[in-house]
């Protein structure tokens, strides 16, 4: 058996040390694994290949970038192995536009991703030469103008006239990418239905009953095509899980039928809405698809933060995380919105320096070590009780999760945000192992039964 612990923070980065075997200790956290997986194959973690992003990439040098891509794409470095493309422009993007923006062409006789061409195409093609099986999925920010109120791509509502016509523009998007050679596994019907952004950047609203009705036709589309793509609804904030995605798949004819999955952010609500729409309609996955660091807000330090969050969607049984623009540059550019995002690494516009997240740092702890056979267990935590009585004034409770894969390798995912160090043991085919948890840190520590 071989037991190794990898760290960040407390002065240390991804530090490496050994874990040996231990006497059980009574006031340690003791890590105990249900029983059965909360969820198996996961599809990875990943973060957002935005417009924006493929542009910072282009103005690097071709042997730079190569070198930066397999540090992010191969098992190497972080061994990301999810990606989501924008159908069209987002708020993270240096131009605006559609794929048709001539009003009324409800024909598509105008469509066009030429605009995608000159360096989002390029850029997505270098990362999938890196790691050839990422599995990509792709969200739109708004659909072409004059098939919204408002005539704007920023802000409005959909219009339900034009959704067969929209349909029809999804496919023609999926079918262009594939003769680039980009394949798109899933997709979601819109970013964030519910927000106009109050005009300031790519979003349209989506009335429930409108999405329901889209995908129902996307669906028929997609057969009609032979495209195996997933569908995944909703891709917006935990708080909607109930009063509109439950909703939507209690009361929407053939729905639950035509939609494969289910997308939330975290920017409002807690992972922990979702926990009963995931009971009521287990089959249908759970996949988180959107958080951003942010320049302003300890960027390069939060590693506990994300991995919190991280933990807790494994735990709730979700098939993917993925994080927002992969790489910005040092004031969050370009950006075609109001918010000030950071990219998961940031690239000095004057000097080329790279710079990285604290999400960054959080990824490298998980991604490099699961694979699309790993399963995941939620694990009943003993806290010491002393320590528990002072919560939540004083002590910030450990999160965990275990991982397996199918070579039986264990992974434990440890985060303390408390100002303490923590005790922790577990215990592996009747032997216990004890690990030391500084304050505000993270860990990885990799159990190989045949090491």
């Amino acid at each position: 058996m071989k037991v190794t612990q990898y760290t960040t923070g407390f002065g240390l980065t991804f530090q490496e040390c050994p874990v040996f075997p231990a006497a059980y200790v009574p006031a340690a956290s003791t890590l105990t694994p249900g029983a059965t997986p909360v969820s198996e194959d996961l599809l990875g973690i990943g973060v957002a290949i935005t417009g924006s992003s493929c542009y910072t990439l282009s103005l690097m040098k071709p042997d730079e970038r190569r070198t930066f891509l397999e540090s992010i794409y191969t098992k190497k470095g972080l061994g990301l192995s999810i990606g989501r493309l924008s159908v069209g422009s987002s708020d993270y993007s240096a131009e605006l536009y559609s794929y048709d923006d001539v009003a009324g062409d409800v024909e598509l006789k105008h469509f066009s991703i030429d605009r995608d061409r000159a360096y989002i195409i390029p850029m997505i093609k270098e990362i999938l030469a890196v790691n050839p099986d990422l599995y990509l999925y792709a969200s739109p920010w708004s659909p072409p103008a004059w098939m919204k109120t408002g005539n704007s791509l920023c802000g409005g509502f959909m219009l339900e006239e034009f959704i067969d016509c929209y349909a029809d523009y999804y496919i023609r998007f999926l079918q262009e990418y594939e003769k680039c050679g980009i394949h798109i596994s899933a997709l979601t019907p819109q970013n964030e239905c519910e927000t106009h952004q109050k005009g300031r950047m790519p979003a349209c609203m989506w009335h429930p009953v409108t999405e329901a009705k889209f995908i129902k036709v996307l669906r028929r589309k997609l057969r009609e095509n032979g495209m195996d793509v997933k569908i995944w609804m909703c891709d917006h904030n935990f708080n909607v899980a109930d009063y509109r995605v439950r909703w939507q798949l209690d009361h929407c004819e053939g729905l639950k039928d035509d939609c494969d999955g289910i997308a939330f952010h975290y920017y409002e609500g807690a992972v922990e809405d979702t926990a009963a729409l995931h009971r009521a309609y287990p089959a249908h996955r759970m996949h988180f698809t959107e958080c951003s660091p942010f320049l302003i807000d300890h960027y390069d330090s939060d590693w506990c933060r994300w991995e919190l969050l991280l933990s807790k969607v494994l735990n709730h049984g979700y098939g993917s995380f993925t994080g927002w623009n992969l790489m910005l540059n040092e004031t969050g550019s370009p950006n075609y919105g109001y918010f000030f995002s950071g990219g998961l690494v940031t690239r000095n516009s004057q000097t080329g320096e790279l710079s990285y997240s604290g999400q960054y740092h959080a990824f490298r702890h998980i991604a490099k070590f699961i694979n699309r056979d790993s399963k995941v267990y939620a694990l009943d935590i003993s806290h010491n009780a002393a320590d528990l009585a002072t919560y939540p004034t004083t002590f910030l409770p450990l999160q965990a999760t275990m991982i397996e894969n199918s070579d039986g390798t264990r992974i434990y995912l440890l985060v303390n945000p408390d100002k303490k160090k923590k005790q922790v043991q577990f215990e592996v085919d009747g032997t216990y192992y004890y690990v030391e948890m500084f304050p505000d840190t993270v860990s990885t520590v990799v159990v190989e039964r045949n090491g």
